[in-house]
């Protein structure tokens, strides 16, 4: 009896298994994949300062860049320059800076947070990411998981993605996804 109830439940495990076998396959994977991103592309973004910027005179020389990058940044049709001001502080004189966003840099801003002194952090958009193509499957079906290697590539660069960004910000990206073998089929988000 033991013998007979130990076959007949590797029997149905063996046959649910079975049934269940169908193969997660590049073009079935990238489908899910579309479904599940719904179009959605990945925005990366980075930080620039705009509103009242002041720089102390005394660390003018050790800071030459901070004016350059702005006026980088004016030049693309990013930021309005203010006159300059020197204004006198408790460390002696700074320099104060009124800068604006022109409509061009408004359309790309995400975020924005203004401190007591009148420095506004902007969180602007400087790419997207967006799906290509499954690189490769490896299914694990002991698991009933699937380790996938999904492409994306970068697009939509705004005028302040810079050299420094292609570094963090590669043409091509790969992410490994993990796909979930079902009683319903393959999953790889809820949506489906």
């Amino acid at each position: 009896m033991k013998i007979t109830t130990t076959i007949l439940i590797i029997s149905l495990f063996t046959i649910l298994t079975s049934c269940s076998s169908d193969e997660l396959t590049k073009n079935k994977a990238e489908s899910m994949a579309i479904e599940c991103i719904k179009g959605e592309n990945h925005v990366k973004t980075t930080t620039s300062y705009y509103g009242v910027l002041e720089q102390w005179d005394r660390f003018k020389k050790k800071n030459t860049v901070f004016l350059e990058s702005y006026k980088k940044l004016e030049e693309k049709g990013l930021y309005n320059m203010g006159e300059l001001q020197h204004v006198k502080g408790v460390l002696g004189m700074k320099e104060r800076y009124e800068i604006s966003l022109t409509p061009k840099a408004e359309k790309l801003l995400i975020s924005s947070k203004k401190d007591a002194k009148g420095k506004i952090t902007g969180k602007f958009k400087i790419c997207e990411y967006t799906f290509e193509s499954v690189e490769e499957i490896h299914e694990i079906p002991a698991e009933n998981i699937a380790n996938v290697k999904l492409k994306f590539i970068r697009i939509n660069e705004t005028p302040f993605f810079k050299e420094t960004h292609e570094k963090a910000n590669p043409k091509e990206v790969f992410k490994q996804v993990k796909y979930k073998k079902t009683n319903d089929g393959w999953k790889l988000c809820d949506k489906q």
